[in-house]
């Protein structure tokens, strides 16, 4: 591939904002493609000049609301065409822009537009207008609600309603009024500093009501776009087809479809239908990805079910294959360079098995995945690299963007990332993992306090404990609240434990219990679509979710699961009880965050009785210790 459009250069990070990197943009490439989106069957163009054009005139007709620079615009939407104008345009005015996810409750929703005091609300469509106007305090500072998609709307009374349409339409009239067409957003965004804030990004919120992170425009372009060119060089080189499939208040999502086409010749592909991203990854053959780890599990998942499914030919090809690519990559971790044999057969079994197979995935065009958002099982790295993709651990947080990453290509799984220039990394005296560097945030939003027991001399906390090597590798063990300590005083990292449980392509979601306890125990969610397969083809017959959850042969399935990441653990870590959680866990009842990671408190009051249950001996154990001053010993056999 020939070099692609590349403006990596530290001078414009300091003194250009996203606005002024979009308007270069434009000028240099105005015929190239900026991104496609697919409507009513077939993938449609737009160009960087068309690009600007309809962002112009949609700018034109938020000012004709009365939109002021500072002012806030939030967001709710999955990724497509009207989202990436809008976002743009209101940051060539000089708004702040923000994302709320489509997984938000009513309540959040309200928090999150009357926290950020937002003008204007961006909704994708009518189940997210309702959310919006289903909030008790009717948000009287909401100025105008604009929506993409206005087909459900009819009857609906509250005058701030406006399709994105009729605000590209009155922008439009205004712009033939002033006679400002094709200098009205140039001239807006020359105003428009490097270091005005750009966005606000809600944190998960596990633990409290979320924290608006403040990333002004040099922060973001330091932070994201230009660490994804030091992370990953492979995008320095032609130009490259990627897919916009996560929410847009997801920072990954954000940086790769706005930002990180202003830099490198990255164009974003979005699919009709979010869900259906297995068709949108077959029809694009995407050369690069982000992902969070829950889309490659879910991936992987699916092919190791089909392949479940085949005949025994298939089978036995595949375990044949998968035998000689771990040998070849096992070498290949160990620094050293595998024999002709070892290369014969990883080449058959490229041929053979591994291309068909990411052939028929939409991945065989891939060059990198970056996995970011949370830990990506190792299991789940190995076997993915195995299959020929070069898949990365990128380590990022909210406040201070992309920090470290995994390298070289086709890094070890077991390895840690090294710390992305201009970053400067440590573990302080905890453990805890600490940041410095350009790139960081500017502080929470209306909320100081939190500013400054975040930031430490310098330094961003980051809440992770690590571990560090002579090679600068840093390997991210858990949370720091989270870190477990049974009641014999061990410590536990219980992300670690749940990551290798959800390597399993029946197990979607585990939360160990064992801090103060005697020993471990976990929840388990299943992962419906498999588990439902395995029943099908066992004729496990089932009426409901709760009637196949409570089948023996299912909690014997999960429990072999279980058995098996209990094999690789020290025995104070294994889990010693679990119990399958009679729902499937939804973001919109609180069970998770938006983005899915779990909340401890809340599961433990949610299902109190299964947690109570499990430790129903050990309870009755120390009433009898307290009667009898004997000692006693937990029943250690696995079970549910």
């Amino acid at each position: 591939m020939g070099q692609g459009y590349n403006r990596r250069r530290a001078q414009e990070l300091d003194t250009w904002s996203i606005p002024q990197w979009f308007v270069a943009r434009c000028e240099t490439t105005p015929k190239n493609v900026a991104f496609r989106y697919k409507d009513q069957g077939l993938y449609q163009e737009v160009t960087w000049a068309a690009y600007r054009d309809i962002a112009e005139a949609f700018l034109a007709g938020l000012e004709s609301f009365g939109l002021q620079r500072g002012d806030r615009v939030a967001a709710m939407s999955d990724p497509c065409r009207e989202f990436l104008i809008a976002d743009m345009a209101a940051m060539c005015g000089g708004a702040i822009c923000y994302g709320i996810y489509t997984t938000c409750s009513v309540s959040e929703v309200e928090y999150q537009l009357e926290n950020g005091d937002a003008a204007i609300f961006l909704a994708e469509n009518q189940e997210f207008v309702d959310k919006a106007l289903s909030a008790a305090s009717g948000l009287p500072q909401v100025r105008k609600i604009i929506v993409f998609d206005t087909r459900a709307l009819f009857q609906y009374r509250d005058e701030r309603l406006i399709s994105f349409e009729k605000v590209v339409e009155l922008g439009r009239d205004r712009l033939a009024a002033t006679g400002m067409a094709g200098k009205f957003l140039s001239e807006r965004a020359a105003r428009v500093l490097p270091h005005d804030i750009a966005v606000l990004v809600y944190t998960s919120g596990t633990t409290g009501p979320p924290k608006g992170a403040m990333h002004d425009h040099a922060s973001l372009m330091w932070g994201f776009g230009n660490a994804y060119l030091e992370a990953f060089p492979e995008l320095n080189d032609g130009v490259h087809r990627a897919v916009s499939h996560l929410p847009m208040a997801h920072l990954i999502e954000r940086s790769m479809s706005i930002c990180l086409p202003l830099v490198a010749d990255v164009i974003p592909h979005i699919g009709e239908e979010v869900e259906d991203l297995p068709g949108t990854l077959y029809e694009v053959r995407p050369t690069f990805m982000n992902v969070v780890p829950r889309i490659l599990e879910k991936i992987s998942s699916q092919i190791i079910i089909g392949i479940q499914r085949s005949s025994f030919i298939k089978r036995r090809t595949y375990s044949w294959a998968m035998q000689a690519g771990t040998r070849y990559r096992a070498v290949h971790w160990r620094g050293g360079r595998p024999g002709l044999a070892l290369r014969v057969q990883q080449g058959l079994a490229n041929l053979l098995v591994f291309q068909p197979l990411l052939r028929k995935a939409g991945l065989c065009k891939i060059r990198t995945i970056l996995c970011a958002g949370a830990p990506l099982p190792q299991k789940i790295q190995e076997q993915w690299e195995i299959w020929g993709v070069n898949v990365r651990n990128l380590y990022g947080i909210t406040e201070g963007g992309y920090v470290l990453c995994q390298k070289p290509a086709f890094p070890s799984p077991a390895t840690g990332g090294i710390a992305i220039h201009p970053r400067e990394v440590k573990c302080g005296p905890d453990g805890e993992l600490l940041v410095r560097g350009r790139g960081l945030f500017r502080g929470y939003w209306k909320n100081d306090e939190g500013t400054r027991a975040t930031m430490q001399d310098g330094w961003l906390t980051t809440g992770d404990v690590a571990e560090a090597n002579d090679k600068g590798e840093f390997r991210i063990v858990d949370r720091k609240k989270d870190i477990m300590i049974t009641s014999g005083g061990k410590n536990i990292a219980p992300s670690e434990i749940e990551n290798l449980l959800k390597s399993s392509p029946y197990i979607s979601e585990a939360a160990l219990i064992g801090d103060g306890r005697k020993f471990v125990t976990s929840l388990i969610e299943i992962d419906f679509g498999s588990v439902a397969e395995w029943a099908r083809q066992n004729k496990v017959i089932y009426t409901s979710f709760q009637s196949l959850v409570s089948d023996p042969r299912i909690v014997d399935l999960i429990a072999r699961e279980i058995q098996a990441v209990n094999d690789q653990l020290a025995r104070v870590e294994q889990v010693k009880k679990f119990r399958i959680i009679p729902k499937e866990l939804d973001p919109e009842e609180g069970d998770t965050t938006p983005t899915r990671k779990i909340k401890r408190k809340h599961l433990a009051a949610l299902f109190e009785d299964l947690i109570s249950d499990m430790y129903a001996e050990e309870t009755t154990e120390k009433v009898e210790r307290a009667q009898a001053g004997q000692l006693g010993r937990p029943e250690q056999r696995l079970h549910a």
